[in-house]
């Protein structure tokens, strides 16, 4: 099959499918355009289709488990795709990453110990932190007049200096779009030794990195100690979330160890039957398919840059380097976000909240999901100008 801009122009209609995405109550209504949550309109490629074919053609579904088929299919396209060397012994198994994000806090870490994390961020960390009767210490990232996010080095070595245990990091950044560098990794990971603190870090959108800039796994990394723990999933990147299946990796048996028997406690081991063919045919047939999409992405980052510009040019767009999310900047409309949410509910079009990401670091702030044929991306955004202007 060709997976060319025609493919993903075309989309798939999802309605009656019990998407969250296209249904969620209280969210979704009749007619709305979805550029909320973090999911794709597109068509998942034909291998994975035919992969969860053909195990449903065995008319049984017992209990399963993980083989070597499945580590290495993890393993051969983190080699291929992102030239990072990985043993079979690193990996434990389980449904999502925010599962890991979960079982990383409570073995890791004591009651009442501190939590470095750098908001805005993706929501679930603070819960896993807040929900474990962790204490949350938020280096906020700075940010600059063109909307660009970096690292503040100097609030996260306050927390440390404070007895921070534990850091977790967003590599690459949701919602803001940020492909850390190797050069801001490696001064992380410099600080975090100085205080032996460990670090948990979420790549679960290693695979949309945009030219000119690379992805960098932290384990890539000289500094990255052999207890950092990388959670990664095929999820976002072949758009198969809805299999639950995700993987942690440490190269630290001790950990390794640690996070397993947590896992087996709270019953959250992983052995889905077709989240196990799905993820093994995507990370072993499907790279024709990312390369597709990857190009298609491109395009509607510009086809957004250019509309946003042309709709709200008081709006400041932070540089899209990763991710298929939009972190809009519009504090210059001077709309609380409860306003710009109804509004956008009263206009027939979903984005995310910013303050989902922080209550304070996201006021002002609006997340769009471009992962979508563009027809419909440029429909939600020509809806959200309208609520922002309009009202």
């Amino acid at each position: 099959m060709k997976y060319d801009r025609a493919f993903f122009d075309a989309g798939i209609d999802r309605r009656g499918t019990q998407s969250v995405k296209w249904a969620a109550r209280g969210i979704m209504e009749e007619g709305m355009v979805p550029l909320w949550v973090a999911d794709m309109d597109f068509a998942c490629a034909q291998p994975i289709v035919d992969a969860l074919h053909q195990r449903a053609d065995h008319a049984c579904f017992g209990y399963t488990f993980p083989g070597p088929e499945d580590s290495g299919a993890l393993i051969s396209f983190w080699r291929r795709r992102h030239k990072l060397a990985l043993l079979p012994g690193y990996l434990v198994m389980l449904p999502t990453v925010v599962a890991g994000l979960r079982a990383c806090v409570q073995t890791m870490t004591h009651p009442g110990d501190g939590v470095i994390i750098q908001s805005p961020v993706y929501g679930p960390f603070l819960d896993a932190v807040c929900e474990s009767g962790r204490m949350v210490l938020d280096a906020g990232l700075r940010r600059d007049e063109q909307g660009r996010y970096t690292m503040d080095y100097e609030a996260i070595e306050r927390f440390l200096q404070q007895g921070a245990r534990l850091m977790i990091l967003c590599n690459p950044h949701n919602p803001v779009s940020r492909a850390w560098t190797q050069e801001e990794l490696r001064a992380l990971l410099s600080l975090l030794n100085r205080y032996k603190a460990r670090l948990v870090t979420d790549e679960i959108h290693a695979d949309f990195v945009y030219s000119p800039r690379e992805f960098v796994p932290v384990l890539s990394l000289p500094e990255a100690r052999e207890d950092t723990v990388m959670l990664v999933a095929a999820s976002k990147t072949f758009n198969i979330a809805g299999l639950q299946q995700a993987t942690a990796i440490c190269r630290d048996p001790d950990v390794v160890a640690m996070l397993r028997r947590y896992l087996e406690r709270s019953g959250a081991q992983c052995g889905n039957i077709f989240a196990l063919a799905g993820t093994r045919a995507a990370y072993q047939h499907c790279d024709d398919w990312l390369d597709g999409l990857l190009q298609y992405l491109q395009a509607n980052q510009e086809a957004l840059t250019g509309l946003l510009s042309d709709l709200l040019p008081h709006a400041v767009l932070t540089p899209m380097e990763a991710t298929y999310l939009a972190w809009v900047d519009i504090r210059a409309y001077d709309t609380p976000n409860c306003e710009v949410g109804s509004r956008c509910k009263k206009h027939g079009v979903a984005l995310t909240d910013g303050q989902f990401f922080g209550m304070s670091t996201g006021e002002g702030f609006m997340r769009i999901n471009y992962g979508c044929p563009q027809g419909q991306l440029l429909e939600g955004v020509q809806r959200f100008a309208h609520a922002v202007k309009e009202g």
